[in-house]
């Protein structure tokens, strides 16, 4: 691709390492249905907030649940429009990640989805026809985008570049993806999230999903000093040009926050896993309910003593002792110490799998 560089780093080689590990356990993740249509609602939810939110949007994700539930909210017209417009978005998504090619056709269908009843209908679904600049809070212009006459061009040798550099990390050229199309700025308005929706859309086509689990908006829109100086490479796009735009910082700043985002999801499903786990091994031991309620508590707590448990319970020290034990028979429990120094722990099946090898 013209006029743009990256250099691949030893951070890069390090960061895309450690996610295709962290991806492994992820796509090998035995989750039951219920919780992993929970997780996928989740991250659909996330990413229609918070591509949003970085864009102006007021609706908090609670908001925003309670909004596409049908409920009514107290927020701005266009808030609305955008948050919903963004979710039927990501069910365009969905119905195109069996394809393997990002289109010409995908970006204005999903500028037009993004932007609509929002823009003005004479840039509606349009390239901007016009000159354009990007501001800043003040109103100072930070950036001057190419000249419109060549955005066709520039969108063309971008295309061909992330459908036919097969050889090239899937996750590289997503961000260049990402990168390449904020700077041409092709859009009046929408380039932001039309960018971020058209990453996750080339993520998804070439098997990058992670089971539609995660969502890296949030990500973007808690450290957005650095989203934006990532994206940054000067004030006009000519004079980036003539230097030769050079990628590698933003491929490196998005690699960290995949990384980042998937880290966090992989917790989130040791946690599910567990949490599956232990509701399991309580259903095969028959507990009664002080018994479970026992459990619960260990597992809140982490470690107690028995005397711990006998002020939560009108019964006898010796009846206590009966119930851990029990417990540390049915590997619900175990016991740390001895005599009056004695603690219990839970036992996460996982990590005692782990052990006892």
């Amino acid at each position: 691709m013209k006029n743009i560089n990256f250099t691949i780093t030893n951070s890069m080689i390090s960061k895309i390492e450690q996610i295709y590990r962290i991806w492994w356990v992820i796509e090998n993740a035995h989750i039951v249905p219920e919780r992993q249509q929970k997780l996928k609602q989740t991250a659909r939810l996330r990413s229609g907030v918070y591509s949003t939110k970085i864009e102006g949007n007021r609706i908090t994700y609670a908001d925003a649940e309670k909004l596409l539930a049908g409920e009514n909210i107290k927020a701005r017209p266009r808030d609305e429009k955008e948050l919903k417009n963004y979710m039927k978005v990501l069910d365009y998504i969905e119905s195109r990640e069996s394809d393997d090619t990002i289109t010409e056709k995908d970006i204005f269908k999903i500028h037009q989805m993004t932007t609509k009843n929002i823009l003005d209908p004479v840039h509606h679904n349009k390239r901007r026809n016009q000159a354009n600049a990007v501001y800043n809070e003040w109103w100072w212009i930070v950036y001057i985008p190419p000249d419109r006459k060549d955005v066709p061009k520039l969108i063309k040798e971008l295309l061909d570049f992330v459908n036919k550099q097969k050889e090239i990390s899937v996750i590289i050229r997503a961000w260049l993806l990402h990168h390449r199309f904020v700077i041409i700025h092709p859009f009046i308005d929408g380039n932001g999230r039309t960018a971020r929706a058209l990453t996750q859309l080339f993520l998804y086509q070439n098997g990058f999903n992670t089971k539609k689990y995660f969502s890296l908006e949030e990500y973007y829109d808690t450290d957005l000093p650095n989203y934006y100086e990532a994206i940054f490479i000067g004030n006009d796009f000519y004079s980036a040009q003539k230097k030769i735009i050079n990628s590698t910082k933003f491929v490196e700043y998005f690699l960290s926050g995949l990384e980042h985002e998937l880290d966090h999801l992989k917790k989130t499903i040791e946690s599910i896993k567990d949490d599956e786990q232990f509701e399991n091994k309580l259903i095969m031991a028959r507990l009664n309910n002080r018994q479970v309620h026992i459990s619960a508590y260990i597992k809140e707590h982490l470690s107690v003593t028995a005397k711990d448990l006998l002020s939560q319970y009108n019964v006898s020290l010796a009846t206590i002792k009966r119930d851990l034990d029990l417990l540390i028979k049915n590997w619900i429990i175990k016991s740390i110490g001895f005599s009056k120094s004695t603690r219990y722990e839970p036992v996460l099946s996982w990590k005692w799998t782990k052990k006892k090898k």
